[in-house]
């Protein structure tokens, strides 16, 4: 069960949230509060899962409240508004270093055309966003320190490609939030997630990153700066360091598949890709993974003591596909460790 609380100082919105999220069995309301400074307050007495908060109120308005509940008792945020610009919320809590976990248009009554629409947009980030820990210590997360990386001539690396699945998107927060604004690696992410939830952990991501993290577009030449997550129901592939997206069809297990963005590259370009795989069960792009190391590419599996499901990496160290096996921490020092050039790599740090 979902705690939720909301934090509105109309009581028409309290009313209209509080009535539509009766009906979802999933989700109990833990608390309601009619402004910032209230929320503040309420927040460290109910301890709830999740806060959707409007940023417009008097006394204290959304940012503040969600910088002081950051900074007290942390909880995972979702701000709503109903003056919508998405570019100018998510500059600002960028600008704030706010931490919340995204920004939404808030829903208008029962009757308008786009009330379903918005209310499932807030409804998928709850159920997507209630359980991220926002405050998190990694078991073991100084067993790694990359101090220099070993360059070689058939390691040049380029382009980093992650695969995802259950208890990948913490990590991949944890990963992209490490990275500077001018990493210049592309990153492009497939990640197993229900098509409704994508969006919003693309706009999560954004909001929380220096990199600018996007959903993938077709024919789109990949750039540094950059990260490039697949689209709903799409498959993401390279091309030439170009976006292609391919179609997912309805008996496809794993949409999108990281078999096919890791497939998606030419032995002959392997040697400048990193392979990144992070938890999840299965063994979508284990084989692959095995190709493109062959093929010159580095690649990197989470380890099993961090994730959640140690399953498609422990498929292809089975395989001989993961040439380096490191926790989180570890990875985001090595592909920091890899853009640099550092010229040695200590094996004895891998775990």
């Amino acid at each position: 069960m979902i705690r939720l609380m909301i934090v509105d100082d109309s009581a028409a919105t309290r009313e209209l949230l509080i009535y539509a999220l009766a009906s979802e069995p999933d989700i109990e309301l833990a608390g309601i509060a009619s402004d910032g400074e209230e929320a503040v307050t309420l927040s460290k007495r109910v301890h709830p899962d999740i806060i959707l908060m409007d940023i417009n109120m008097p006394r204290l308005n959304g940012y503040e409240a969600s910088r002081q509940i950051m900074e007290e008792n942390p909880v995972p945020i979702l701000l709503m508004t109903a003056t919508w610009d998405i570019k100018e919320v998510e500059e600002k809590i960028k600008k704030m270093h706010l931490g919340v976990l995204g920004s939404f248009e808030k829903p208008y009554g029962p009757g308008h055309p786009r009330y379903k629409e918005l209310y499932e947009k807030i409804l998928a980030a709850i159920r997507l966003m209630s359980d991220v820990k926002v405050v998190r210590r990694w078991k073991n997360s100084d067993a790694t320190t990359v101090d220099k990386f070993e360059v070689t001539e058939k390691k040049v690396s380029s382009v980093v490609l992650i695969g995802s699945s259950t208890g990948g998107p913490p990590i991949l927060h944890s990963l992209l939030q490490g990275l500077p604004f001018n990493y210049s690696l592309p990153i492009l992410i497939a990640q197993h997630m229900n098509a409704e939830f994508i969006e919003s952990f693309v706009q999560w991501l954004n909001n929380q990153c220096a990199l600018n993290v996007i959903l993938a577009t077709e024919g789109e030449k990949i750039t540094g700066g950059n990260v490039y997550i697949a689209p709903p129901l799409y498959h993401l592939t390279l091309d030439n360091n170009r976006i292609r997206l391919i179609k997912g069809e309805a008996n496809e297990l794993y949409i999108p598949s990281v078999s096919r963005l890791f497939a998606s590259v030419q032995p002959t370009d392997a040697k400048n890709i990193v392979a990144v795989l992070l938890s999840g069960m299965g063994k979508d792009g284990a084989e692959e993974t095995v190709r493109l190391k062959n093929a010159g590419a580095i690649t990197i599996g989470q380890n099993e003591t961090t994730s959640v499901v140690y399953g498609m990496v422990n498929e292809a160290v089975k395989l001989g596909g993961i040439e380096f096996i490191l926790p989180p921490m570890g990875i985001l020092e090595m592909l920091l460790a890899i853009e640099a050039d550092k010229r040695s790599y200590y094996e004895s740090y891998c775990t």
